[in-house]
């Protein structure tokens, strides 16, 4: 009968392999919060992983500080049968010895375990105690992964009767149960199926069933505050700012001598931002009211050094020196949204600098002076912000460029030789997204430009003799000589050329009948080409693609030849649009990337007169 119940079991597990990775047999989260200040958090997680690729969920990892310490920690590893192949103890776990913060409170204890067969199933049970920094609970979301299932997860929350609690849910249907004495909350879910990884979908974090938990009232390392609402979280946070803004005198001084004798407003914050570029660098440091409070602004200019907070609040103050006003703005580089109607500090992780200048706002990352004053980049484009000020906090969107503004402007000449040799020269520019993907080139070596050169350019065994990469104005310009041997392919009294040595290896997304997601595409971008094409003396145009024009919701495309004696003239231009669209419009996205594919690789055909 043993036999026969383990039989059973591996089948299954074999038929759920094709469908998923791992079930979550059970996932409870109970909080006991005694106080304002005080709470016992115990988990308990039991995980059947079905193979190899489910294997990460066998490591367990929790985050510690001062005030928020592991106090207990079991755990067990059983094979089908329900036999016992490995059990865990607390004494067998590792605390972080690397971080990529130069100083921190927080560190992880962590068990690193891969499971020997498959199925397998992981039980984890571990207690944690929290003090002084209850600004918000451990968030649920029994879902951490594509291809998991879930089939029971509970999140209970006891607190003191009068001890406001708020919550918000996302992606689930489910309501939160209060009990009879109103002092415990329960959420319960049930079955959730398998998120299936889609291409052109929604981030993975923007599609789990989540909930948030918080205090309305809290005392957070001391200092209280309020998340009633967007604008109390503000003025907490601008309690935290308040005052770290004085500088030592001989900066001051340095401040007024670069701007006294500028005329506006603008070239004074532009001053101002390329001296934090030139005196300071980003570090991160996580210390000081569980993090939240930045390093005041004369410490950020002795040591040299700060994190985004440091470093936005210290530019703060020097433009408050000059007379400059600017808010200190939170914001997430991961969700693109807030919640309008649930203020929580854990929703964020980076600050920027809102400078609202007349007739125009400026967006200042200060972590990464070397982006143009006042870019956007596409962590943080389109995304929600708190605007911290004296006033408390404002719900904000960052603006987002528009499409056809991230372009690649591409200009190439191509001068053919009778035997399918090619000397090119390519000239590129670009504009916003498109730039500030291109700025690694920068720091490339000539070994490592070609590399790139050779997989932008599709050309047997290219030789190159000139690569110039250089900034100009937010821009990024490309110029480039190229010598191919084998650029077109010649058979007997013909040559077979390429109409566009650019933009190949387009992936074409298959199709789906059982699509989740709608389509998302995130940013949206201009590739203009103009391509000439001198062809050798003796040789004329047999054939030649037709000209194309297709126009979709999400993106249009066209490519026109032209030819004027022995000059082809081919102009490609492709939008891609970003936005939401109908799930059922993939197909028709997938035939769009499949014609603009073949459009890009289509040959002239040349024959010998």
């Amino acid at each position: 009968m043993r036999q026969i119940f383990f039989l059973v079991l591996l089948l299954t597990a074999v038929l759920n392999v094709k469908a998923q990775n791992a079930v979550v047999d059970e996932s409870s989260t109970d909080v006991e919060c005694f106080s304002p200040t005080q709470a016992i958090i115990h988990f308990r997680e039991v995980t059947t992983i079905l193979n190899e690729h489910g294997a990460g969920l066998a490591v367990f990892v929790c985050s510690c500080s001062k005030n928020n310490k592991l106090t207990g920690f079991k755990g067990q590893a059983t094979d089908a049968t329900g036999r016992v192949i490995r059990k865990f103890k607390e004494s067998e776990l590792k605390q972080t010895e690397y971080s990529q913060y130069l100083a921190i409170d927080d560190y992880k204890m962590y068990l690193d375990y891969t499971p020997p067969v498959y199925p397998v199933t992981i039980t984890y049970e571990w207690t944690m105690e929290s003090h002084d920094d209850l600004i918000e609970f451990p968030r649920f979301c029994p879902q951490t992964s594509y291809d998991v299932s879930v089939k029971k997860a509970v999140y209970r929350l006891t607190a003191p009767k009068g001890f406001a609690i708020r919550h918000a849910l996302l992606n689930i249907d489910e309501k939160v149960k209060t009990s009879d004495d109103g002092k415990t909350f329960i959420l319960e879910l049930d079955n959730l199926p398998a998120l299936k990884k889609e291409p052109y979908a929604r981030p993975l974090q923007e599609r789990l069933p989540m909930a948030y938990f918080a205090p309305t009232d809290f005392i957070y390392y001391g200092t209280k505050g309020s998340l009633s609402s967007w604008d109390d979280y503000g003025k907490w946070e601008y309690s935290l700012i308040n005052g770290s803004e004085t500088l030592p005198e001989d900066i001051r001084k340095e401040i007024h001598q670069m701007t006294d004798g500028l005329n506006t407003d603008r070239e004074k914050v532009e001053v101002l931002y390329h001296y934090l570029e030139k005196t300071t660098r980003y570090v991160a440091v996580l210390l000081g009211i569980g993090g939240q409070k930045p390093a005041p602004a004369a410490q950020v200019c002795k040591s040299g050094f700060g994190d985004c907070k440091g470093l936005s609040n210290y530019l703060r103050a020097m433009l408050k020196e000059v007379g400059i006003p600017s808010n200190y703005t939170t914001i997430s580089t991961t969700n693109r949204q807030l919640l309008k109607d649930f203020a929580s500090v854990g929703q964020m992780n980076h600050v920027i600098l809102q400078v609202p200048l007349h007739g125009d706002t400026l967006w200042l990352e200060c972590t990464n002076p070397q982006l143009p004053m006042g870019y956007v980049h596409q962590d943080i484009a389109g995304h929600d912000a708190i605007e911290v000020s004296e006033r408390g906090g404002r719900l904000v969107k960052l603006p987002v460029y528009a499409d056809s503004t991230n372009l690649m402007k591409s200009i190439l000449h191509i001068n053919l030789t009778p035997g399918g040799a090619a000397d090119m020269t390519i000239a590129q520019q670009y504009s916003n997204f498109q730039y500030e993907n291109s700025i690694p080139m920068l720091k490339m070596d000539e070994k490592e430009r070609q590399e790139l050169l050779q997989r932008m350019i599709h050309t047997p065994q290219p030789a190159f003799s000139k690569i110039d990469i250089r900034e100009d104005n937010a821009k990024m310009l490309l110029d480039a000589s190229i010598r191919s041997n084998n650029y077109a392919t010649l058979t007997g009294q013909r040559l077979f050329v390429p109409v566009c040595p650019i933009h190949r290896g387009y992936a074409i997304p298959q199709t789906s009948e059982t699509r989740q997601e709608n389509i998302w595409l995130k940013a949206g971008y201009l590739d203009d080409d103009e391509i000439t094409i001198t062809i050798p003396e003796g040789y004329a145009v047999e054939a030649r693609p037709k000209n194309v024009q297709i126009e979709q919701p999400f993106g249009s495309f066209s490519s026109s030849i032209k030819i004027d004696g022995n000059t082809i003239r081919v102009h490609n231009r492709l939008l891609s649009r970003s936005g939401r669209f109908d799930k059922a419009l993939f197909p028709q996205l997938s035939d769009f990337f499949r014609s603009v594919s073949n459009a890009y690789n289509q040959k002239i055909v040349l024959k010998k007169e």
